[in-house]
């Protein structure tokens, strides 16, 4: 695609823009963002994710994807690292019916807004439980999780070390962050 600057599209243009179809860009509040490649160790970290929801859970039920899945906020279109979503009738839907987990995974150019603006995009999204996010350096990850009365908390709950654990009670499942990182080699 040849670098030019697109007037503020709407959801629904970005979403069927034919010059956008295949390219990695996401939408950030009517502006097309484009997006680099993922480091190895990113993808790693985002593979065994989605590896360990897709192996736990009901496909009858859900839906789980990796960065291909958009997900609709206000007039932004994300693509999130790992989506668990609902399952739903509709198999060539391009976009999230009703996102339960979002999981991000922290690149040094996607750390602020991955803890800022997307953090306020997802957790606005009424049928999110979870947002997850994950260093791509080291087990340690950092859970949001929606309490009883349906909030999100100011500070997420971090977890530390091969042995913390990330408990998803709405799966009934419970993720070991070392199931997700390589060991360290000396």
């Amino acid at each position: 695609m040849t670098i030019r600057t697109l007037p503020p599209l709407t959801p629904e243009e970005f979403l069927r823009h034919p010059d956008l179809q295949g390219e990695r860009c996401e939408l950030s509040e009517g502006r097309v963002v484009l997006m680099t490649g993922a480091s190895k160790a990113h993808r790693e970290v985002a593979g065994r994710l989605f590896f360990q929801l897709f192996g736990a859970l009901d496909e009858g039920r859900y839906h789980v994807t990796m960065s291909e899945l958009a997900v609709r906020v206000g007039g932004s279109v994300r693509y999130p690292d790992v989506v668990v979503d609902q399952q739903s009738d509709d198999p060539k839907g391009l976009t999230a019916v009703g996102p339960l987990l979002i999981a991000e995974v922290l690149s040094p150019s996607t750390m602020l807004v991955d803890s800022g603006k997307k953090l306020t995009e997802y957790t606005s999204l009424p049928s999110l439980l979870y947002y997850l996010v994950l260093s791509q350096d080291e087990p340690v990850a950092w859970l949001y999780r929606r309490d009883e009365a349906g909030a999100f908390p100011a500070e997420p709950q971090r977890l530390l070390g091969r042995e913390a654990e990330i408990i998803l009670l709405a799966f009934d499942l419970a993720i070991p962050l070392g199931a997700l990182y390589r060991e360290a080699k000396s």
